[in-house]
Parts: C-alpha cells; structure tokens; sequence
C-alpha cells in the first residue's frame, strides 16, 4: 500500500503527459526535500556503486521506517525524494519481509 505523498506523485505523473515535465517535477521535487546536514555525507551514509553522490540515513522509530537522503545531481536527489514519499512512515516489519534475499541454490 502506497503513502499518500505517493500516491499524490503517482496522480501528478498521470496529469503530465510529456516526459520533460515529469522530468522537471521529479527535480522539483529533489528542490523541495528537507536538506541533509552535509555532516551526514560521509562513507557509512554513502550508496557504492552510483555514478552520483548519494547519501542514505535510514532509522526505525516506534516500528516506522524513515530517512534522510541526499544526493549532488538534481535528478537523483528527486528520485531520493521520491523514495521517500513511497517509503517513509511504514511499518518496519514490511522491510524483513520484503527484503529477504532469494535462495538461487538449486534453481537451474
């Protein structure tokens, strides 16, 4: 089930028919994100592996998942912010379920 700020993007999307605007709204909304304290952007904070710079803090309060994100190119940080909008404030326990590693073994 999708968050309201989610869903609220997935209904902003379907009005804009042109890529390019979509393009521009998720940049938008990478602008409109809290800031990181660039205090954070350090190693244990920084996703390996992408072209830009990338920054994750995840925590649980109270059973809920959320995070702060950064990141140095627009597109991407809006994307983080998207992220957010789908993830932020559910229940915790979806993520032990959701990000179980397959077993490969034996599968062909």
């Amino acid at each position: 089930m999708a968050t309201p700020a989610f869903e609220e993007i997935a209904e902003t999307f379907d009005f804009l028919d042109d890529w390019e605007d979509r393009y521009r709204h998720v940049i938008e909304l990478g602008k409109a994100m809290p800031a990181m304290d660039p205090a954070l952007h350090v190693p244990a904070t920084k996703v390996e592996g992408c072209a830009s710079q990338v920054w994750i803090l995840p925590k649980v309060e109270n059973g809920r998942f959320d995070f702060q994100g950064d990141s140095d190119a627009l597109i991407v940080r809006g994307l983080v912010a998207v992220l957010h909008a789908l993830y932020s404030g559910c229940r915790s326990r979806r993520f032990s379920r959701s990000t179980r590693r397959p077993n490969w073994r034996g599968s062909g």
